[in-house]
């Protein structure tokens, strides 16, 4: 989904539920105050506003003095989180992963036999599974074998972003203002306590697949910077909020 479109239908919810009063609301309106609030006075007065940084809540919505913050996502895009593979790997060290698996994620990310991006020739993805299906397995494990790991990794990807200093979300919604699917960070914690994710070949870290922005197999590197860019996806994102909606309290 372009930028533009996902402001505009971020503003569209923000003017939805913007200084109306809860009665007043539609009924998806309706459906997201009260799944945030629980049972909000129907003549209570809603206030939201779009938040402009670059952070993982787009929208907050506040009733009294509770301010709850949003991260919104429309489409079928299921890209959720985007940083220089580096700076990851800094953080992941911190977190006490072994070098080896960071050399494995490297050797992923630039699929050319380097740690940095410098070999003659980049292997398409095929290929590069092959190449290193054992470190990615080995790899694999590490990464997945602590729970509360893979669910601090889940909060720097869907409501917190990189930054310590950032504003978190307390929930995400995907869809539109017409209707949408409204997900709490203790429902999405709960659904990442229960399942397990160890069929996943892919280099993985729970529900979340990593790969390059660009790797430019057998093309011309046009932009350095999004070769150096890690993607953070969670394939059949919607479908799976749609579950933990349906399966867990908030």
């Amino acid at each position: 989904m372009h930028k533009n479109v996902g402001f505009y239908k971020e503003e569209e919810i923000v003017l939805m539920l913007n200084e109306k009063k809860v009665c007043q609301l539609s009924n998806n309106a309706k459906y997201i105050i009260r799944e945030i609030f629980e049972h909000p006075d129907e003549e209570a007065v809603v206030y939201a506003k779009r938040l402009d940084e670059f952070i993982k809540p787009d929208f907050y919505i506040r009733i009294g003095e509770n301010t709850h913050y949003i991260s919104m996502k429309s489409g079928s895009s299921n890209t959720l989180h985007q940083e220089y593979v580096k700076e990851f790997c800094i953080y992941l060290r911190e977190r006490g992963i072994s070098n080896r698996t960071l050399q494995t994620i490297l050797l992923y990310q630039f699929g050319d036999g380097t740690l940095d991006g410098t070999g003659k020739e980049r292997f398409p993805y095929e290929k590069l599974r092959f190449l290193l299906a054992d470190r990615l397995k080995e790899a694999n494990l590490e990464l997945n074998r602590d729970k509360e790991f893979v669910i601090s990794i889940i909060n720097r990807v869907v409501f917190k972003g990189a930054r310590e200093e950032n504003i978190e979300a307390d929930y995400v919604y995907h869809g539109d203002k017409d209707y949408g699917i409204l997900v709490s960070k203790k429902q999405m914690i709960k659904h990442c306590h229960r399942r397990d994710w160890a069929f996943i070949d892919s280099l993985h870290i729970g529900p979340i697949l990593l790969r390059p922005h660009a790797r430019y197999v057998g093309k011309e590197i046009k932009r350095e910077k999004s070769r150096q860019r890690l993607e953070f996806y969670w394939p059949n994102y919607y479908a799976d909020l749609d579950y933990i909606s349906k399966r867990y309290d908030g």
